[in-house]
């Protein structure tokens, strides 16, 4: 965590209920350990991709989605791009439940609205701009009641409580690039593949669901970093060739690679 970072979450908490701060970052580096606020927060990834770890879960917000972190709830903020600009929305008087956390798709009406919100300035005092701040909380309050939440198979994954499975999925993780099967799997944890099967089961975690999710939510981070191609990163996160990613990816999320690269 940055110093800027600390400043920040430390300010959030003495913000009064009665303004509305508002922050457009470009931090380079994203990894904030475990905290929450007193406040709603409301996190418009605007580039780069974010995850968001809320007790065992781990959350992915794409690029261009909204998270909504309700008060109160410890949340670690993590990404793998190399740089992630944000736009915070920070305020009481929302009337989405206080302990459920969610991620949302943003269309261009909602980014629209959300940039009209940040040219306001950071502070927004209700005593002083008593039209903007009511506008802001209505518009945030139709979130929980109209907006569309962003899913994708396994998009919160439990941290499994057996350490050998939480081995093998940061094995997995970390090697998206290479030839993965249960075969080679079961051979470098020194088990069988009916045993690593049985480990998969237990937690209720499928190995192709979850390999395919990890790939696809990869490619995500690199579309985001706008480095590679298409082909390139199908490559680079294990496909065997691009018509393969365009299907899964296509699956998964509704969508094609391309499409992402011309939002």
């Amino acid at each position: 965590m940055t110093d800027e970072q600390k400043s920040y979450i430390d300010r959030i908490n003495t913000i009064p209920a009665d303004e509305i701060l508002i922050k457009d970052s470009g931090w380079e580096v994203i990894d904030l350990p475990e905290h929450s606020h007193t406040l709603h927060q409301i996190v418009h990834t605007l580039s780069g991709t974010l995850r968001i770890q809320v007790g065992e879960i781990c959350y992915f917000v794409p690029e261009r989605h909204l998270a909504w972190i309700p008060p109160g709830v410890e949340h670690r903020l993590s990404s793998n791009n190399r740089q992630v600009s944000l736009q915070i929305i920070c305020c009481s008087h929302l009337y989405a439940p206080r302990d459920i956390f969610a991620v949302y798709n943003t269309s261009s009406f909602i980014g629209d609205n959300l940039k009209f919100i940040g040219s306001g300035g950071t502070h927004i005092k209700k005593s002083e701009e008593p039209e903007m701040y009511s506008y802001i909380i209505s518009f945030l309050n139709l979130f929980p009641v109209k907006g569309e939440k962003y899913r994708i198979p396994l998009k919160a994954l439990f941290e499994p409580h057996d350490r050998r499975l939480r081995d093998i999925l940061r094995y997995i993780d970390s090697h998206l690039g290479d030839s993965i099967n249960k075969e080679m799997l079961a051979e470098r944890f020194g088990m069988s593949v009916r045993s690593l099967s049985r480990l998969f089961r237990a937690s209720d975690i499928r190995f192709t669901d979850y390999l395919s999710y990890q790939r696809v939510t990869r490619a995500i981070e690199l579309i985001a970093d706008r480095d590679m191609s298409i082909e390139q990163i199908a490559y680079t996160v294990g496909f065997n060739s691009p018509n393969h990613f365009n299907r899964v990816f296509r699956q998964l999320t509704g969508r094609t690679p391309g499409s992402l690269c011309r939002r």
